[in-house]
């Protein structure tokens, strides 16, 4: 099941779209984090990471990394340009597309825990 800190990186993401005026939105996981109020520890890092991965890999942002993949220390930017659905949806209806982000995310992680061998 999707945990609260969850809910507040996607609603943090969707708010920081809804609320842009350029054509594009780009952010790093840390910067996310600290917008959605939580804690900069590492393992909040990662949580955030991974719900950014979980949605880049759904289509939803695009990953433009800032080191070559062969370093072991990259640092990943995602962005949401305004020709992407994540883009006209936070715009249209803010609220609307965080409750469908949280039902991907947590169809994805029944998926990913079913997978899994316990």
């Amino acid at each position: 099941m999707v945990e609260e800190p969850d809910s507040r990186i996607v609603k943090a993401l969707v708010d920081l779209i809804s609320k842009s005026r350029g054509k594009r939105v780009t952010i790093k996981a840390r910067s996310l984090l600290k917008f959605a109020g939580l804690d900069s520890k590492h393992s909040n890092i990662l949580r955030t990471a991974k719900v950014l991965g979980r949605l880049a890999n759904d289509g939803y942002v695009r990953v433009e990394s800032s080191k070559p993949v062969k370093s072991r220390s990259r640092i990943l930017k995602y962005i949401i340009t305004e020709s992407m659905e994540l883009w006209r949806l936070a715009k249209e209806n803010p609220d609307g597309t965080v409750n469908i982000l949280l039902k991907r995310l947590r169809e994805m992680s029944k998926y990913s825990n079913a997978d899994s061998p316990i």
